[in-house]
């Protein structure tokens, strides 16, 4: 696990894998910019989502400074982001005192999937934050 998130700088919840914007930090509610990758969820999602190749998690970086659509869903805020004609499906959740943002998991996605938060959002089971998809 090392090696692949060895371009990540570390802090003392885990890897730091992405800098999010100011505008989207608030959105999340949050003080820090940094998203952080738990050890443990990333174990989870390499588990849970084996098609996820290594090449894919050296690149989060690059993908969700891509986010395209987000979608608050409970105490979970859902994104999406395209990048490179694939579609990335992600969770962030920022801790309540707002010092920290976790990527809680992180998988490919297809049009139905965001259709579905869409209809979510509609029924008012969801509330979309954020929506520049093409």
């Amino acid at each position: 696990m090392e090696r692949i998130f060895e371009k990540y700088e570390r802090n003392e919840y885990g890897y730091i894998v992405a800098t999010i914007s100011t505008s989207l930090a608030k959105i999340l509610k949050s003080n820090t910019n940094n998203v952080v990758f738990s050890e443990a969820s990333i174990k989870k999602n390499m588990k849970h989502h084996p098609d996820i190749k290594e090449d894919v998690y050296k690149r989060l970086d690059e993908i969700i400074g891509r986010t395209h659509l987000i979608v608050r869903d409970g105490e979970r805020n859902i994104a999406v982001a395209i990048y490179m004609n694939e579609m990335y499906h992600y969770a962030l959740k920022s801790t309540k005192s707002g010092n920290a943002i976790f990527l809680t998991s992180f998988r490919k996605t297809k049009q139905k999937d965001i259709e579905r938060l869409r209809k979510k959002a509609e029924k008012g089971k969801a509330q979309i934050l954020k929506d520049f998809m093409p």
